[in-house]
C-alpha cells in the first residue's frame, strides 16, 4: 500500500500542497481531480519519490520513499508521467521493456519478459506494433506504449505494488482512454493500488475506488464515489457550475456554459 501524511509542498513562497493526506491500499484505485494548476502532478511526483516534500512523509509497503533508493521503489511502484521523452529510435516493443530494467540487467531480457511485453502491449490495444519505431508514432501511439512500459515494469504478479499515472487518458480518443482505464482496474483486481490523476470526473465515476479532490492546495474531499462526486463538492473543485445526471444507474457528470 502507499501512505502520504501531511505532506507539504512549495515553491518559494507559492504554497502548492498543504497538509494533504491521502494513502491507497491492495485493489484500491485512486483518482486525483482539481483544476489546472491545483497540485495533482506534484501530489505524484512526490508520491512516486521523484519530488521531495517540505514536510511530511511518503511510505510504499512500510518503507520511507524519500531514504528509498530509485532502483529499489522501481521494483514495485511504476510511473507514467504527462511527458515521456523518448530519442531513440527504439521498437515499440523495446520501449515496452524498458520496464524490466528494474528487475534484470539492461539488455538481457528473457523470453518471458518479450511474452510480458508483448502481453502489455496487446492490453493497451497496440498488438502489431511491436516492431514499429516509437520516434514514428503518434502522441497517442506514444501514451498507449507508455502504459504498456508501466504495465511491464508491474510484472505478472501485482499484488502489493503501486501504478502511478499522470493523466493517463491525455492525447487518448474515448476508447483507448477506457481501455486504459480498464488495464489499470485489471491490475486493482489482481492486487496492485492505482493512484491516477485524472481530468475527466466520468472516467473517475466509472472506475475509482475513491476520489481525492484537491483545492486550493488542500484535500477538499478524499472518500467514496459518491460522496465525493457530487455536484456542490465539484462546482467547489472546478470553480464552475456541475450537473449529475443518472443514467442506467451510471452517473453522468456535466459543466454547462458558464
Amino acid at each position: 500500500m502507499i501512505s502520504l501524511k501531511n505532506i507539504i509542498f512549495a515553491y518559494g513562497s507559492r504554497k502548492i500542497l498543504e497538509d494533504v493526506s491521502i494513502s491507497a491500499s491492495d485493489g484500491e484505485f485512486i483518482a486525483v481531480l482539481g483544476a489546472n494548476g491545483a497540485g495533482k502532478s506534484t501530489l505524484l511526483r512526490i508520491a512516486s519519490g521523484a519530488l521531495r516534500a517540505k514536510s511530511g512523509i511518503v511510505e510504499i509497503n512500510g518503507l520511507d520513499v524519500a531514504k528509498t533508493a530509485p532502483r529499489n521503489l522501481a521494483k514495485f511502484r511504476a510511473v507514467l508521467e504527462q511527458e515521456s521523452a523518448l530519442d531513440f529510435d527504439y521498437t515499440a516493443l523495446e520501449t515496452v521493456l524498458l520496464g524490466r530494467y528494474a528487475h534484470n540487467m539492461f539488455p538481457q531480457n528473457s523470453p518471458e519478459d518479450i511474452s510480458l511485453a508483448e502481453d502489455c502491449l496487446k492490453r493497451v490495444g497496440m498488438c502489431g506494433a511491436e516492431n514499429r519505431l516509437y520516434t514514428q508514432l503518434s502522441g497517442g501511439e506514444k501514451q498507449r506504449i507508455q502504459l504498456a512500459r508501466a504495465l511491464c515494469q508491474i510484472g505478472k504478479n501485482p499484488r502489493g505494488k503501486i501504478l502511478m499515472l499522470d493523466e493517463p487518458s491525455a492525447s487518448l480518443d474515448p476508447a483507448h482512454a477506457h481501455a486504459a482505464m480498464r488495464a489499470a482496474k485489471d491490475l486493482c483486481e489482481r492486487g496492485a493500488a492505482v493512484i491516477s490523476i485524472l481530468h475527466d470526473p466520468n472516467l473517475a465515476a466509472a472506475y475509482a475506488t475513491k476520489i481525492a479532490l484537491l483545492k486550493d492546495s488542500k484535500i477538499l474531499s478524499f472518500d467514496t464515489p459518491e460522496k465525493s462526486l457530487t455536484e456542490t463538492l465539484l462546482g467547489k473543485t472546478y470553480n464552475a457550475p456541475c450537473k449529475i445526471f443518472d443514467i442506467g444507474g451510471k452517473k453522468i457528470i456535466y459543466f454547462p456554459e458558464l
